[in-house]
């Protein structure tokens, strides 16, 4: 039986093309996944009987893929644009893809960021945590440092003296 050539030219266009797709498809896979840019903000701060503050940092995940490993922050903390401490912490904390996680640091505040948190009495304070984020892709990825530039409004909790959320 013979098949018509213009048949055999569409088998064989055919062909190629799947191969082509499945070539494309497996390049896709070995890729490998990347590791979205994290962000950090303050989830709480506590102003302490002796003048400390606790703050509670909270690092997401925004790899949809992936897990991270949180290394290390590194960063200056400012209130409604004034200087107000040194976040440094490693809480080595594993984040599953899309989740969220949070360390908490006791830092002594700069005068000028303790001077803004009283002047906004019982009003949201803008904030903002400057410098560096290190991350690993998966549980334990080699760190990667990312910039940081997170912004953000903590206003005192109702009823609660000394706490910022």
């Amino acid at each position: 039986m013979s098949t018509h050539p213009t048949f055999r030219c569409l088998r064989a266009v055919a062909a190629i093309g799947l191969l082509a797709a499945t070539a494309l498809l497996g390049a896709c896979t070995s890729m490998g996944t990347k590791l979205q840019p994290p962000t950090a903000s303050i989830q709480q701060l506590t102003v302490n009987s002796d003048g400390a503050w606790a703050v509670v940092v909270r690092f997401q995940n925004y790899s949809y893929d992936t897990g991270m490993h949180v290394y290390a922050i590194d960063a200056d903390l400012t209130l409604d644009g004034k200087p107000a401490g040194h976040v440094a912490l490693s809480p080595a904390l594993d984040i599953p893809a899309m989740d969220a996680d949070v360390g908490t640091v006791t830092l002594k505040p700069d005068a000028a960021g303790a001077a803004a948190l009283v002047a906004a009495k019982r009003n949201a304070v803008q904030y903002e945590l400057k410098g560096t984020l290190s991350v690993g892709k998966g549980e334990k990825g080699g760190a990667q440092p990312f910039k940081l530039d997170g912004k953000g409004y903590i206003s005192p909790v109702p009823g609660v003296s000394n706490i910022w959320r």
